[in-house]
Order: C-alpha cells, then structure tokens, then sequence
C-alpha cells in the first residue's frame, strides 16, 4: 500500500505503483480466504473453543489409537465437505494440539492426519474447485459423486489412518 504513495523517482509525480495495479494485481479472495482462516483460528483459541471441543472428544481416550485417528480423519473430511479447506485446517490445529494432551499422544500423529484429511473432499460440488469443475462438465452429476465421494473418502480416511501410524512414526519427531 505504501508503493502507492511513494514517488516512483521521476520528476512527472507518477507513483511507484498505481491503486488500479493493486487492485487488480493481487488475488483478494486468496488474502480474504487466508485472513479469514487466521482469525477464526485466533477466536478458537481466545474463547477457549480450542479446550472444549478437545474435552468434547476426550471420550475418545479409552479407545485404540487407530479408531481414533480414524474418527478424527472421518470428522475432519466430512467438515471439509462443507467449508474451505483451509478454515477447516485452522480450526481444526488448535484443537488437534490440545486433544493430544487430553489423548496423550504425540500432537503430530492427530495434526497430520487431519491436515491431509483437509485435502480429502470428494462429495459435494461445493467442496473444492475441481469438484465443481466436475460437476460442471455435465459427465457426472451430483448424485453420482456423493455416492462415489462417499466411498473415497472412506477409502481415504482408512490410507490416511495407516499411513499417519506408520509414516508417521517414522517421519515425524513423536
């Protein structure tokens, strides 16, 4: 914003970079998206949000790690059906963190497994881009992809359980 303002050097009074070169220059909805995600994010975490819903899935503690990982990648990608990925993602962190307290595990298995799970939103047009893209094409209509989103993301979330506990430990710093 500032270049717009400063001289860009020449005696005419021309800027370093005009409003109209801003404006149409720089992807809002990307900044708008991303801006929007940190917020909620920080409301998560300054109302204590983060804490109750990690409480809310502490019924999960007396459970084996892969039915839980498995539930978490489950929940994560049907939430992801319905909000951005990247909203679903910067919700979901801070929770994921303080889950793993209550869980006593490593906060890196559950963060992973529901970052990649962000990603896995095969069902409705409205999820990602490229669903709406599909759905667009007129080769495939609504109904067939939530019956065959359904099977994928069950697929997946099943990938994402036995990778997450494999890889995982051997990736990751747990």
């Amino acid at each position: 914003m500032l270049a717009t303002l400063l001289p860009a050097g020449t005696r005419d009074g021309r800027r370093m970079i005009s409003w109209v070169e801003v404006h149409d220059g720089v992807p809002w909805g990307i900044l708008l998206l991303f801006g929007g995600g940190f917020a909620l994010a920080d409301a998560v975490r300054v109302s204590g949000l983060e804490h109750w819903l990690a409480d809310l899935l502490g019924g999960l503690a007396g459970l084996p790690l892969p039915f839980v990982i498995l539930t978490l990648c489950l929940v994560t990608t049907f939430t992801t059906e319905l909000t951005s990925n990247t909203a679903t993602a910067t919700l979901l962190m801070p929770v994921m963190a303080a889950l793993s307290g209550v869980l006593d595990v490593p906060p890196y298995l559950l963060m992973v497994a529901a970052t990649l799970s962000c990603s896995c939103a095969f069902m409705l047009p409205v999820a990602t881009p490229p669903n709406a893209i599909v759905i667009g094409s007129g080769h495939v209509t609504p109904k067939v992809m939530a019956r065959e989103g359904l099977w994928l993301n069950l697929v997946v979330a099943v990938v994402l359980t036995v990778m997450v506990l494999t890889w995982g430990r051997v990736v990751l710093p747990v």
